[in-house]
């Protein structure tokens, strides 16, 4: 086997998996801003100015929330089937499934108070319902990025490099 070609293949994974890990960390930092820059925002706005703000505001954040999302999990799959050798299958399974959770925590409890928020407008009681179940996808979002991090740093780092297996 040529050792060359072997070497930039490895190179090539690596570079695939940096790019996962990119777009990993971009939607964890735009969970983080939503849930600790905008939420917290939405307190002082009166109930005309929610309204008119928190449907254009809903549909850029599942453009710029579920497109990165969506990246993420078909770079998890090739990931996953073209990965570097330091880079443990298991690894890149727990962060589809981590990612999956984030999703299924959105849908079934942030969408349906954004639904509710729609329609009622930011009372109070919403607004601290949104706030205090986001705590949920956040948890899983940093699982993943410090599982990612913690993997990049397996690639980079030489004397923790494993096997194929």
């Amino acid at each position: 086997m040529d050792v060359a070609a072997s070497d930039r293949r490895e190179s090539r994974r690596g570079t695939l998996f940096l790019s996962l890990c990119a777009v990993a960390l971009l939607h964890t930092g735009a969970n983080i801003s939503q849930s600790y820059v905008n939420y917290p925002g939405w307190y002082v706005l009166d109930e005309q100015s929610f309204k008119a703000y928190h449907l254009p505001m809903s549909i850029r954040a599942a453009i710029f929330l579920m497109a990165p999302r969506v990246v993420e999990f078909i770079l998890a799959l090739v990931v996953l089937r073209f990965r570097p050798r330091a880079v443990q299958r298991w690894i890149i399974v727990a962060g589809i499934l981590l990612a999956a959770g984030g999703i299924m925590s959105t849908l079934l409890i942030s969408r349906p108070i954004h639904a509710q928020l729609d329609i009622q407008g930011n009372t109070p009681e919403l607004v601290g319902r949104l706030m205090a179940t986001d705590w949920i996808r956040n948890v899983l979002e940093w699982i993943r990025a410090a599982l990612y991090l913690w993997a990049l740093s397996r690639l980079i780092n030489p004397s923790t490099r494993v096997s194929a297996g």
